[in-house]
């Protein structure tokens, strides 16, 4: 048997590397190792291998964290999973001991080691894991959708936090993949008055795929305007899956009173302007959402509801050894998910 397998490997200033590298075995007591199965390609890992980098990644370090496989094997300790089990991984591996950690804010954690960023991810045939990182999944849902579990997980952190009701109008910016799976979930929860703002042609066409039942160009058309005509008002809610700075300056006035703004997409270099006393004014509430919290859980339960639809975001499908394709789809736009199978093609 081969003791090497094939894996994504980042080198440093945008350079990733597919090559063989040493197969992972259980060496501490809580280590779980997995066989990947499907893992999904993050705007994250596009940032950190950018150049300059939008994140931080230590070269070395086998890439990605949004993926699902098979238990191949358990340390002592371990006894949520076993041999067999098809489990999901949270990357965030927080210290636990920090003022944040202690206030259960475990996601928040400044010194957080993230799987697949800083310690070996799921772009390869084998990954080794910390037993407390690992969720087992009671149901069997196709590999490409089980794969995009994390960042579901982290969608519903935000749902959570927003508690949009059916009546409500929502306007979301942004139809890269976290903007589909809003959409996703916007429509779950029953929300029907929803627009996506998306300049992209490619990403409008993948919003109406994912079936949001209102989509424009905020290049080409008013937002404001467009509202207030459809809706006789504003937006109680507006969600900026982009981060970039300037969306801030464009979505507040789309507020009605007390109406809320999430900031879910992270741009570290965006900056904005605003006017503290428009907040003020009409009671708005602004909330960032960073990664899943305690909602991997709720994820999982999801993936069985034949409603939810994840399967509409997937574009592209890859094998390891094409990550590279799938990585110029993502940055360039013109995927909406991309799925990489490590140990051949599933679904």
């Amino acid at each position: 048997m081969s003791e090497t397998m094939l894996a994504a490997v980042f080198e440093g200033e945008g350079r990733l590397a597919v090559k063989q590298m040493p197969i992972p075995h259980v060496v501490k007591p809580s280590d779980v190792k997995i066989k990947v199965l499907a893992a999904s390609i993050c705007g994250s890992d596009i940032h950190v291998l950018s150049v300059p980098p939008g994140q931080v990644g230590k070269p070395g370090t086998i890439m990605g964290h949004e993926f699902y496989g098979t238990v191949e094997a358990v340390g002592d300790e371990v006894t949520a999973v076993a041999p067999g089990d098809r489990v999901v991984v949270d990357p965030i591996i927080a210290c636990g001991t920090c003022p944040d950690c202690r206030a259960g804010h475990h996601n928040l954690c400044l010194d957080a080691v993230n799987i697949g960023q800083f310690c070996p991810g799921g772009f390869a045939e084998y990954c080794v894991v910390p037993g407390s990182q690992v969720y087992r999944l009671p149901t069997t849902p196709p590999a490409s959708v089980a794969a995009q579990t994390e960042p579901l997980a982290c969608v519903l952190n935000a749902m959570i936090k927003l508690n949009p009701t059916p009546d409500q109008r929502v306007v979301i910016y942004g139809a890269g993949a976290i903007g589909l799976i809003f959409i996703r979930l916007m429509r779950l929860w029953g929300v029907h008055n929803l627009v996506v703002c998306e300049t992209l042609e490619a990403r409008r066409r993948h919003a109406e795929r994912c079936q949001a039942p209102w989509v424009i160009d905020p290049a080409k058309v008013d937002v404001a305007g467009e509202v207030a005509s459809r809706w006789g008002g504003k937006a109680d809610i507006v969600v900026d899956a982009v981060g970039a700075g300037i969306i801030t300056t464009q979505a507040l006035p789309l507020l009605a009173c007390s109406g809320k703004y999430l900031i879910s997409g992270q741009d570290n270099h965006a900056v904005s302007t605003i006017h503290p006393a428009e907040i003020v004014r009409r009671e708005l509430t602004i909330i960032g959402s960073y990664c899943s919290h305690n909602t991997f859980s709720v994820a999982i339960d999801l993936l069985a509801n034949p409603s939810l639809g994840l399967d509409l975001l997937v574009s592209h499908k890859v094998a390891l050894q094409d990550i590279k394709k799938g990585m110029d789809a993502v940055a360039d736009k013109s995927a909406s998910r991309v799925i990489v199978y490590p140990n051949g093609m599933l679904d």
